[in-house]
């Protein structure tokens, strides 16, 4: 797990402030998870604004739905977190103070953060060094434990990478793009039949030069009126869904060091050049292996990641003691 996630799994999991004395319910148990106890107000300090926003709204069912969704979700992260924190205690999992400095002191290097600039950005989030020093302790606990249960079921062939690539082409494939090169002879808007005709005859005879020889990007500087022309109409690489529709099936249908014909745009008549074309097409195999072989390999870990939080959960003894958490479904 790299340290920037270990980072922000500590600041999205600190307990969020109390709740309003008008909606922090009587304290009771809400659940006993192999004789410990997690009480009602854990979940609600835990579920934090969900449980406010539902605790806001009119009385009634909807509101009571809300509220008992709001509290099974923290119920099922302190389940997990207290069946981890007893599995962590049982295989004797320790993660040492070095480990901690170590973690920390890679995030402020990372981030280039000083002792000081740490310790403000933790109390933007209403946490202490030493709260962050804990959370970080169990991030790794846990980290440990899952690797230790999981990672040796992980196994990724080759036929799983094959599989994978020719089934997810799209996600190795590349934007189709074309360099482009523009001559514009504007039209103004409203402009009589005759204007028009002569600019297109202009079009015409640059037309009949390219075909004579003549370079393009020269051609572009002694007489476009349209971007880049200072730089022989050069537009760079331009990709699909960039430009309009009807001049973009002109550019895309060019092959490199293609002209296109005379084109009417909405600016006036037009003439592209495609200096170069970059294909859609998906590298090899052999380039995207590591990214493939890796990506599996973390589906693979999550599932049994899941899976063996579910057996814990199986094999708990559970006791609830409200009726929220038995009526509303985990989310």
């Amino acid at each position: 797990m790299k340290i920037e996630t270990l980072l922000l799994l500590a600041m999205t999991l600190v307990a969020p402030a109390a709740l309003a004395d008008d909606r922090r319910p009587v304290d009771r148990v809400a659940a006993i998870v192999n004789g410990d106890v997690i009480t009602l107000s854990e979940l609600t300090l835990r579920s934090g604004a969900e449980y406010r926003r539902a605790s806001d709204m009119p009385p009634g069912p909807e509101r009571d739905r809300a509220r008992a969704k709001a509290l099974r979700s923290a119920y099922e992260a302190v389940l997990t977190e207290r069946l981890v924190e007893n599995e962590v205690k049982a295989l004797g999992i320790e993660v040492t103070e070095a480990q901690i400095d170590g973690a920390i002191d890679d995030v402020k290097k990372r981030n280039n953060l000083s002792d000081d600039m740490l310790k403000q950005a933790l109390a933007a989030e209403n946490m202490t060094v030493t709260a962050y020093r804990a959370r970080l302790r169990k991030d790794f606990e846990n980290h440990l434990l899952i690797a230790a249960k999981v990672q040796n079921r992980v196994k990724v062939t080759d036929d799983d990478v094959k599989g994978y690539y020719q089934s997810h082409l799209s996600e190795f494939t590349g934007e189709e793009q074309v360099k482009l090169r523009l001559i514009l002879l504007q039209v103004p808007g409203g402009a009589p039949p005759a204007d028009e005709a002569r600019v297109k005859a202009t079009g015409e005879t640059l037309l009949a030069r390219l075909a004579a020889g003549e370079d393009f990007s020269d051609l572009a500087r002694q007489v476009s009126q349209g971007p880049g022309a200072a730089s022989g109409g050069d537009l760079g690489w331009v990709k699909k869904g960039t430009m309009p529709i009807d001049l973009e099936r002109v550019a895309f249908a060019l092959v490199g060091g293609q002209n296109s014909g005379l084109v009417r745009a909405k600016t006036g008549w037009i003439i592209l050049k495609a200096d170069e074309r970059r294909s859609a097409k998906a590298p090899p195999i052999a380039d995207v292996t590591e990214k493939i072989r890796e990506k599996i390999g973390n589906q693979q870990a999550e599932t049994y990641r899941q899976q063996y939080i579910d057996e814990l959960k199986r094999e708990a003894i559970i006791e609830l003691k409200i009726p929220e958490l038995e009526a509303a479904p985990a989310s």
